[in-house]
């Protein structure tokens, strides 16, 4: 699901950027951007503090996923196997479900978070007068000179803000 906000916002980027040079503005030389949208994602405070609300989501639940496999164990003593198979099943299907709600919360999380990048860049190439800004973390970008990079000025654009 990650992938499909990234791509979204990479499509929306070229959009702009596409939509903001005029005809003639082609012909003359452009300023190239490459950003790493996954390294920010992961370095940026919002990201860190996504990241970090999600583990502390899937490490509670994954504490009553382990009561809940504990209590299964004793009960298979006690029980038939049929009725362990049983709870293994519900295990399978409640672990399923967290599965999803962890999902949906990473993109509910990763959404503001996109949603500020975009502006971010969106400023960063209207005032520097960007033609292209790529993502580097995308398999669209092969090879990139150093001097490309801007994933560091958007960071601290990005936390500042």
């Amino acid at each position: 699901m990650r992938r499909s906000l990234v791509r979204s916002l990479i499509f929306a980027l070229l959009l702009v950027a596409a939509l903001g040079v005029p005809g003639g503005a082609q012909a003359q030389s452009m300023k190239v951007g490459v950003v790493d949208v996954e390294y920010i994602i992961h370095t940026s405070k919002k990201g860190k503090a996504a990241k970090a609300k999600l583990k502390k989501m899937f490490d509670d639940r994954q504490k009553s996923l382990d009561e809940a496999q504990k209590k299964l164990l004793e009960q298979k003593k006690k029980q038939m196997v049929m009725e362990y198979q049983q709870g293994l099943v519900e295990l399978q299907e409640m672990f399923a479900k967290n599965q999803q709600e962890l999902a949906k919360k990473e993109v509910e999380l990763m959404k503001p978070i996109l949603k500020a990048l975009e502006e971010t860049l969106t400023k960063l190439a209207t005032d520097e007068k960007y033609d292209l800004i790529m993502n580097r973390s995308e398999h669209g970008v092969l090879f990139a000179k150093d001097s490309f990079d801007i994933t560091e000025k958007v960071l601290g654009k990005l936390d500042a803000g």
